[in-house]
């Protein structure tokens, strides 16, 4: 499917962005955007490895403080694995929208047809991100070769829109917890990505090189100046990879450049959700997937925002950690269950509606493609909360009434 969204940039104004109009009217007009990831990049890499290129981009441009993402899932069965062939946090940046649904649009869709439109990958597991685009490169190779095949793209196309992702830091990352499990005896930088012999630190540096590779040719063919640039990560654990479990795993670093950019401004929360709409008004074109579990506009990085920044719910981490508290209280009763057959009825009535008043079953992990069914993000948050609070509280009711079999006789 080829641009199967064709709208104008005048109609996208007036049908897309009409309920935005007090936010995007703060967001200065850019003639194309790029959204640049690093796979894996530690939020706190830029400082530590000293990265050169990132960390001129944070002086010149804006930054996010905490830039939250949703837990990094990566099934590749079940109802999301139908859906999608990347981690969670891919598909959910690019539709702009928490609640992932068959055939949603992503920001690609938005352009009209003459447009062109590029993706670059080094790797294939960001295969279903590719739909729409007009120029695809979809490689698994390194970050150097990789760079070397965007470069020559932009020689000959300039795209509307660009989404690239070096994926060598985070395959370093993966090395650095897969060393302790593969392994007779233990590499010394096994779960420790800032251990000094660790190939993650060599990967990054390499990674930032070839950022300021890209920097440099969008500078020297001129267009630099007048595009709006998202640099991003999509998890990484302080042991490597990005483990769900793991809270670091839930940030990733955002820096934001481009026209009416407030330089060195530093803004103090951001979710993966507010990218795409962020993106979009910058274009001129109309969010992908506007409505519940959407994000929002980030006015306050630009000149014309508010001085302020809003006072933002931090929805995204609260869900986070509610499904972090959903495994460990489930694994908790599982146990218990050994001992306990009133831990299983527990764990069994939770998953089934039926039973109860409240609004259960808990939508966590296994249930990514019916986020959509609790209507909004607060919803989705009240929900899980219900079932959460049902679930502590038979806990707490069984550990105070220790099970005691009665004998029988035959």
């Amino acid at each position: 499917m080829k641009k199967s969204k064709v709208i104008t940039a005048a109609g996208a104004l007036a049908i897309g962005l009409a309920s935005f109009a007090s936010t995007t009217a703060a967001v200065s007009p850019a003639e194309r955007a790029v959204l640049y990831y690093f796979d894996g990049l530690h939020p706190e890499a830029i400082e530590r490895l000293d990265l050169p290129v990132l960390q001129r981009l944070k002086r010149e441009c804006a930054s996010v403080e905490t830039a939250v993402m949703t837990f990094p899932w990566h099934p590749t069965t079940g109802g999301y694995g139908r859906l999608h062939t990347t981690s969670l946090p891919n598909p959910i940046t690019m539709t702009g929208n928490l609640f992932l649904r068959a055939g949603q649009p992503m920001l690609q869709d938005q352009f009209p047809r003459r447009i062109d439109t590029a993706i670059a990958t080094g790797s294939k597991a960001y295969d279903t991100l590719t739909t729409s685009f007009d120029i695809v490169h979809l490689l698994d190779v390194s970050d150097a070769e990789l760079t070397d095949a965007i470069l020559a793209t932009l020689e000959r196309h300039d795209p509307k829109f660009y989404r690239i992702q070096l994926q060598d830091v985070g395959r370093a990352g993966y090395r650095t917890i897969d060393a302790s499990v593969n392994v007779e005896i233990a590499e010394p930088w096994h779960a420790d990505i800032w251990h000094p012999a660790s190939p993650y630190a060599s990967a990054a540096r390499e990674a930032d090189r070839q950022l300021g590779r890209f920097v440099e040719k969008m500078e020297a063919l001129g267009r630099w100046d007048a595009t709006i640039f998202v640099f991003m990560a999509d998890g990484q654990s302080r042991h490597g990879w990005h483990l769900p479990m793991d809270a670091d795993s839930w940030r990733t670093p955002m820096i934001l450049c481009g026209p009416g950019v407030r330089p060195g401004h530093s803004l103090p929360y951001a979710e993966i959700i507010d990218v795409v709409p962020t993106l979009a008004a910058a274009l001129g074109v109309a969010p992908p997937n506007p409505g519940p579990g959407a994000g929002r506009v980030l006015a306050e990085a630009f000149t014309g925002g508010p001085e302020t920044p809003p006072a933002v719910p931090r929805r995204m981490v609260r869900f986070n950690r509610q499904i972090t508290d959903y495994v460990l209280l489930t694994a908790e009763l599982r146990l218990l269950s050994v001992t306990d057959p009133r831990a299983d009825h527990v764990l069994m009535l939770e998953r089934n509606a039926m039973t109860r008043n409240d609004p259960a079953p808990f939508l966590g992990i296994e249930q990514i493609d019916r986020w959509h069914e609790a209507g909004s993000l607060d919803g989705l948050i009240a929900r899980n909360d219900a079932a959460l609070g049902y679930l502590r509280t038979q806990l707490a009711r069984l550990k105070a009434e220790p099970y005691s079999p009665e004998t029988t006789s035959n």
